[in-house]
C-alpha cells in the first residue's frame, strides 16, 4: 500500500526517517527470533513501542494525528529500505 496519498512529502519523509532511525537504535534487524507477529515476541513489543512514539511525534510535528495505517505501514517499508529490498513504487500510468 502506498499511504503517500495520506501524507504529504513532509508527513512522508518524517515518519520514514523516524522509522528508521528508531529501528537502527533499537537494532531490529538483529533480532535472533522470527517475525511471529503475534504480540509477545520481542519485535512485535518494539515495533509496537516504536509505532506508538511515532504517533506522539507525529501530533507533536504536525498538530494533528495521522491515519493508523501509515504507521504499521511506514514502518515496514522503513525496514524494507534498510535491508535494501524497498519495492518500486509504480508511478502515474503515461498518456499516450
Amino acid at each position: 500500500m502506498d499511504c503517500r496519498e495520506w501524507l504529504d512529502i513532509k508527513q512522508y519523509e518524517f515518519l520514514m526517517n523516524y522509522f528508521m532511525r528508531r529501528q537502527r537504535e533499537l537494532a531490529l534487524s538483529e533480532l535472533d527470533e522470527p517475525y511471529s507477529y503475534d504480540g509477545y515476541s520481542r519485535y512485535d513489543q518494539l515495533c509496537q513501542q516504536v509505532v506508538k512514539e511515532a504517533e506522539l511525534a507525529y501530533i507533536e510535528c504536525f498538530g494533528e494525528p495521522a491515519p493508523p495505517i501509515v504507521f504499521t505501514n511506514l514502518f515496514h517499508l522503513a525496514e524494507l529500505e534498510l535491508a535494501g529490498k524497498r519495492p518500486r513504487l509504480k508511478g502515474p500510468k503515461q498518456l499516450q
